[in-house]
């Protein structure tokens, strides 16, 4: 098959080209130091193209012109959070094999999928869309007619990462909000759940659950605003097999409301076993090193799965030890300093497995922006799950360790230039 991937996402790729299909790939400018780290990727791509945006319609159709002449699209497919209704919408142009341009929507867009839930009869959030933020007396309106009250979390329809997404105490708080951040004029208001936050993450095909893999964020992701990293802890589907057939339905039917039949997912749940309530669900592989720990837990790899499961191909599975049990932690970060963290500061951590760590010497980044800022991330495995979150708390303090030194370090100078008599003036 000729596909045309967006997104330049080695697993992808590679799956791609062990399938023996000609790939046309269409990539971001930030993309090509990631080809450069991977030289075998340029061997599985017959031809590429650099777009300014694969969140633009008309950048992605305009490349696939500018490369011609081009065999017969067979499939436009990607892995790309935010290139999933881009890439669909140009498969439906091209008459390619693609996700359904009105499923890929409800996947990326949180207030449909909300709203078809709620018909489905799906435990959700109450929420309300705010089509002008800014207008406080129609945002009050619209919050009454929905019953909200604050506490409530507000966030962009569309967006990634838990980019942008606040706690807010009154309606006036929205209004000062869009004032620092005119972008988000429109925006959808939540009611707040406080309870375990959960990721359920695998394949579907012809609208049944083929994989997949149950996890629970050590802390809800809302933990980034306050400067603690996200982390997740997978359930071994061997020693939990009820909570698995439990998810397993409760996914199929939030799936099904969707109309998401064939693909990946990423769906986040509150709440515990018995009483799950849905999210969001997004048709691509979770991000972090979720896709690591899924081959450990479950065998399979995700990321290469996403495009597998279009062209036909069966997904590598591997052996994985149902004694262990596996998560991922994001490293933190303190703003304004640069990293000093090595990786062989964390692979002397017993339980450690993959690290992926910014280069020493490089500033760091406010953690609050999203749940992914840090300065990388890291995979555990140990015997159970308590032995897993004490392996990442003894990730974290390292890292810590480290920040702090760093920053004491580089305060001296200015201690030393303080007056002997300890004056201030």
């Amino acid at each position: 098959m000729h596909v045309v991937l967006v997104g330049a996402r080695p697993e992808a790729i590679l799956g791609l080209h062990r399938g023996g299909h000609d790939i046309t790939l269409l990539y971001e400018d930030w993309e090509a130091a990631r080809m450069d780290n991977y030289p075998a990727l340029k061997d599985c791509i017959t031809r590429k193209c650099a777009v300014d945006s694969y969140r633009h319609v008309e950048s992605l159709w305009s490349a696939i012109d500018h490369l011609k002449p081009l065999p017969k699209i067979d499939a436009v497919l990607t892995v790309a959070e935010f290139a999933v209704v881009p890439a669909a919408i140009l498969g439906n142009l091209v008459g390619a094999l693609s996700v359904d341009p009105t499923v890929a929507m409800a996947c990326r867009d949180k207030a449909i999928q909300k709203s078809l839930w709620a018909d489905s009869g799906i435990p959700t959030a109450k929420f309300a869309v705010l089509p002008d933020a800014a207008d406080l007396d129609e945002v009050e309106h619209l919050l009454a007619l929905a019953e909200l009250h604050p506490p409530l979390i507000i966030k962009p329809l569309a967006a990634g990462g838990s980019e942008n997404v606040s706690v807010i105490e009154s309606a006036a708080e929205i209004a000062a909000h869009v004032a620092d951040n005119p972008h988000m004029r429109r925006l959808l208001a939540e009611e707040k759940i406080s309870a375990p936050e959960w990721h359920f993450d695998g394949i579907v095909r012809d609208g049944k659950i083929t994989n997949l893999m149950v996890s629970r964020y050590v802390e809800p992701l809302l933990c980034t605003k306050r400067g603690e990293p996200t982390r997740s802890i997978a359930f071994s589907p061997s020693r939990n097999p009820d909570l698995y057939a439990e998810v397993n339905g409760f996914a199929t039917k939030a799936l099904e409301a969707l109309s998401h039949s064939v693909g990946v997912f990423h769906f986040e749940a509150f709440g515990q076993p018995g009483a799950f309530i849905a999210s969001e669900l997004a048709c691509r592989p979770g991000g972090c090193l979720l896709g690591a720990v899924a081959e450990k837990t479950i065998g399979v790899d995700l990321w290469g799965a996403a495009t597998q499961v279009f062209t036909g191909n069966e997904p590598q599975v591997r052996e994985v030890d149902p004694d262990l049990v596996h998560g991922w932690v994001n490293l933190p970060s303190i703003p304004g300093i640069p990293n000093m963290v090595r990786e062989e500061d964390l692979t002397a951590i017993d339980g450690v497995g993959e690290v992926v760590v910014t280069p020493q010497g490089r500033m760091m980044y406010d953690m609050s922006e999203t749940a992914s800022t840090g300065i990388g991330y890291t995979t555990v495995s140990a015997r159970d799950e308590t032995e897993c979150r004490r392996v990442m708390d003894e990730v974290i303090a390292t890292v810590r360790a480290i920040h702090e030194k760093t920053r004491f370090e580089l305060a001296e100078p200015q201690r030393d230039a303080c007056p002997v008599d300890g004056s201030t003036e």
